[in-house]
């Protein structure tokens, strides 16, 4: 009896041969996760998830068993079984210990970066960065060596060169912009980009045509190798946007992403009592994004790549002491392009690849100011290709090239503007210029070398060069560059720089109608030494240091002339000519501190930048910003809630006072009487944001709510001056208010 009692006790605690198969996911994202042990206790009974996140275990299994999985990376899981039967499908979802700090604002690395000028912010660098409201391009005017343009430029200033010295490419190939008007986000969905490059003082050879530097957008592949498909979305009150992404077959997948904002509906409110300016039609823009990504084998890879973007703004000036004596009444703008882009890459051996690409595209530019227009109609074809080879172990060589080829329609009526220190005479003082421009043809042709010799194991000696063809201005020019890289060990090395530079002058600065077209190529020289550690030393967490020093020489500058010349037997205005030069020269510092849920970034930029032209002399430059501070910090809560802010300081721009006014009877209007050229400043730029994120990560989808807030003290930082008709009264043009940003985004 006592043996039977004995017997059903234990049948009642035991179970013989249960099976259970099952797959174990990352919690939220739904990755299968490979190599996870899965334990069953006490029943010591274990097993090793496969490629494809499957597991099976067999035993005697007791009825209160309990599944244990303890990975490194991810919070343990403990689960009571309470199984009476064998059970197939089971699915575990495993939640990260922590999620990685996004904050840090540059990646230094010694010994894979083939630029030394280049800085590079990846997507999980940008999303949850204050300030930027998750944007990429935004995120790049955090770094070190970035000046700021106005408030409403959507352009890029690199160290103390022009807004217009600054080049703009997608995939690595130009574009117009890469912002959205009024630099409120970029051209990309941030869901879509791979990286954001910013290239400074010292770019090598395989890029051109850009004295200040370049800002280039990189997309990712769909990364459909853990998922067959996923999407997510987003909405907040300025813009709504979505990203899916799908494997095709083994060899295809595709991500295609796009966006529409409204900020316009919220800015026209902001500005409602705003005295300068009236909105009288919001600005809107739309983009879309897609690429097509097929891996023909083991050696070669295909990729397609598309970018569409289109921008509308609209507004008026208020009357008189409200309005700008050199524009009045409607004005507005469009900017619309698209890019198509191929791309071929070839692994031909151990020792060659070749890659190649082409882009076909177009520009449409308009606008309207009263009865004056400007319209521009650009078709585009750029090509680009390089041949890689590993000459020995000690050399690597690249030779390519790159050709921009375009086509253009233009029409315009404009006056020539006339004027110095930013202070333009009234648009009724100038003389309108009509134009029709048929199939007008620009071709670029670039050749360049590269050269990368390791010396020994601390001298890297990189010499390149380049030669480009310019069509506009009937130029060649042949433009050594040079780069060297010494490193005291893995952790810490010195760079340097130098090379020659030229880029085409403005459309308008060298067209009959408008300007001169003996206008020839604006050009510079480049120095830059730095120093880079990295104190972490490989790890995670710690601090890492990046300066760099820079000169920049500035020759063939193009300026406003007062000459007349003889053109063709008839003595004309010169309008413009190359007799302008300029120097910029200083120093940028970044310091990083990263630990598990502290992260903390300093960058500092300090700048001298003067301009030289023979109706002017010497002066400071319109954009010579002395000191630029950019702090940035977060901390990461243990239970999904995160808070980061930024503040920024900027020293205010240049500007030239208006010390009167002479009465024009001719032309009925006022012409301002300028002080010393750039002699004054505005106001120092000071913006304080702040964001707010908290996650949700429930097993197949993840949740965020943000609260992302531009200027949370509502500074109200001067952008400029507006001028009464007669210029006795001026009033300050202030940059963008206090806008918040409160959103939800789905990730599934």
């Amino acid at each position: 009896m006592k043996i039977f009692l004995f017997i059903l006790l234990i049948s009642s605690q035991v179970f013989s041969q249960i099976s259970i198969t099952g797959t174990v996911f990352e919690k939220g994202r739904k990755i299968k996760l490979s190599n996870i042990q899965v334990f069953i206790l006490p029943d010591k009974i274990g097993a090793l998830t496969n490629a494809m996140g499957e597991f099976e275990l067999n035993g005697i299994i007791t009825k209160e068993s309990t599944l244990v999985i303890n990975a490194g990376g991810f919070l343990r899981l403990e689960k009571i079984l309470n199984l009476e039967k064998s059970i197939s499908g089971f699915q575990i979802y495993l939640e990260k210990d922590r999620l990685s700090s996004d904050i840090e604002i540059d990646v230094v690395d010694s010994s894979l970066k083939r630029d030394q000028s280049k800085k590079s912010l990846s997507r999980k660098q940008i999303f949850e960065m204050p300030g930027a409201n998750g944007d990429p391009v935004k995120a790049v005017q955090n770094l070190a060596g970035v000046n700021r343009t106005q408030g409403f430029s959507s352009q890029i200033v690199i160290q103390g060169a022009d807004p217009k010295d600054t080049a703009y490419s997608f995939e690595d190939h130009e574009i117009p912009l890469v912002f959205h008007f009024g630099g409120l986000t970029s051209v990309v969905m941030p869901e879509a980009v791979d990286s954001v490059d910013f290239y400074s003082a010292g770019y090598q050879s395989d890029k051109s045509r850009a004295l200040g530097g370049l800002i280039s957008l990189k997309t990712r592949n769909p990364e459909v190798t853990d998922r067959d498909s996923k999407g997510v979305f987003y909405v907040d009150n300025l813009s709504a946007g979505g990203l899916y992404e799908s494997k095709m077959n083994d060899s295809s997948s595709f991500l295609i992403s796009g966006r529409y904002s409204y900020v316009g509906f919220f800015l026209k409110t902001a500005f409602k009592n705003n005295e300068a300016l009236d909105l009288t039609v919001a600005p809107e823009f739309m983009d879309i994004t897609s690429v097509y990504q097929k891996k023909i084998s083991e050696s070669e890879n295909f990729r397609l790549s598309f970018l569409g973007s289109r921008d509308r703004l609209a507004f008026v000036f208020t009357e008189p002491v409200k309005e700008n004596p050199s524009l009045r009444g409607n004005f507005s703008n469009t900017i619309n392009f698209f890019r198509i882009i191929p791309q071929y890459n070839k692994k031909i051996d151990d020792k060659n690849n070749f890659k190649t690409s082409f882009g076909l595209g177009k520009d449409q530019i308009g606008v309207d100011i009263g009865e004056r227009f400007f319209k521009l109609d650009t078709t585009n074809l750029t090509t680009r290709g390089e041949w890689e080879n590993k000459t020995t172990d000690n050399l690597t060589t690249q030779i390519g090239w790159d050709n921009y080829y375009s086509t253009a329609d233009v029409d315009f009526k404009i006056p020539i503007q006339r004027g110095s220190g930013g202070i333009n005479n009234p648009v009724s003082s100038g003389d309108d210029r009509i134009a029709h421009i048929s199939k007008s043809k620009v071709n670029n042709l670039g050749l360049y070398s590269r050269f990368e010799y390791k010396y020994n194991e601390k001298l890297k000696l990189i010499p390149n060069f380049r030669m480009d063809r310019f069509s506009q201005t009937k130029e060649t020019f042949f433009l050594p560059r040079f780069a060297l890289q010494y490193n005291l060990d893995d952790f810490k090395f010195f760079k340097f720089a130098t090379g020659l530079y030229a880029q085409n002058p403005e459309p308008q600065e060298s067209s009959l109608s408008y300007g001169n077209p003996d206008i020839k190529a604006p050009r510079a020289i480049h120095y830059t030494l730095g120093y880079e550690h990295d104190f972490k030393r490989g790890e995670k967490n710690g601090i890492s240091l990046n300066t760099n020093s820079f000169y920049r020489n500035f020759a063939n500058l193009v300026v406003q002339s007062a000459k007349t010349i003889n053109r063709d037997g008839i003595d004309v205005f010169e309008v413009v000519n190359n007799d302008g030069t300029g120097k910029a020269y200083g120093a940028d510092f970044s310091l990083k501190y990263n630990s598990d849920n502290i992260a903390f970034a300093l960058a500092y930029t300090y700048t001298e930048s003067y301009r030289t032209d023979p109706i002017n002399g010497t002066y400071r430059f319109q954009y010579d910003q002395t000191h630029n501070i950019n702090l940035i910090s977060s901390y990461e809560f243990t239970n999904l809630w995160k808070i980061s802010g930024r503040f920024r300081y900027v020293t205010g721009n240049p500007n030239t006072p208006v010390i009167g006014s002479i009465y024009d009877a001719d032309n009925e209007t006022y012409f301002p009487i300028r002080g010393a050229i750039y002699s004054d400043r505005d106001k120092a730029f000071q913006q304080l944001d702040l964001r707010i994120d908290k996650k949700f990560i429930l097993d197949t989808e993840i949740w965020s709510i943000y609260l992302d807030i531009q200027n949370i003290l509502n500074t109200k930082n001067p952008e400029g001056f507006q001028y009464s008709y007669d210029y006795s009264k001026k009033i300050d043009v202030t940059g963008l208010p206090l806008i918040p940003a409160l959103g939800l985004r789905g990730e599934f």
